[in-house]
């Protein structure tokens, strides 16, 4: 099969009656426009040595870490158990739900026990042990 070219009408790419755009006279921005487009350039140079607004409304969501112990073992402990005796039962979540997650905070809780447990007793033994202890062969 043998494709030929298309019949297309003369008239399909050529446009009749268009008047072509005189140019004329732009007119000069009012003196409102000056003062606003000169406020903007300001406020942007301004701007430029200070963060973006996100990067400040980030800054303020952003908790400042002042006081080492809120990241002390202990402390998560005390917000697990929080967690456990108070948030959960105010949530409305089915029965199973609830077991399932006092079930993993109450492990969360054993494991940070038992790891504090062992961080203590680290602290606890006297120095002259350790060293005894590395000494021997």
């Amino acid at each position: 099969m043998k494709i030929t070219d298309r019949l297309v009408p003369r008239d399909r790419y050529h446009v009749a009656d268009i008047d072509p755009v005189k140019p004329s006279v732009v007119e000069q921005p009012s003196q409102q426009d000056d003062t606003f487009t000169q406020a903007v350039s300001e406020a942007r140079q301004r701007g430029s040595n200070r963060p973006a607004w996100t990067e400040r409304l980030e800054a303020l969501a952003r908790p400042e870490a002042i006081d080492p112990a809120s990241y002390a073992n202990l402390r998560s402990i005390e917000l697990l158990q929080h967690v456990a005796d108070n948030v959960l039962p105010s949530l409305d979540a089915d029965d199973d739900i609830m077991a399932l997650a006092k079930e993993v905070i109450g492990e969360e809780i054993d494991w940070r026990q038992a790891w504090e447990g062992r961080m203590s007793e680290a602290n606890a033994l006297p120095l002259d042990n350790i060293t005894d202890q590395e000494s021997v062969p």
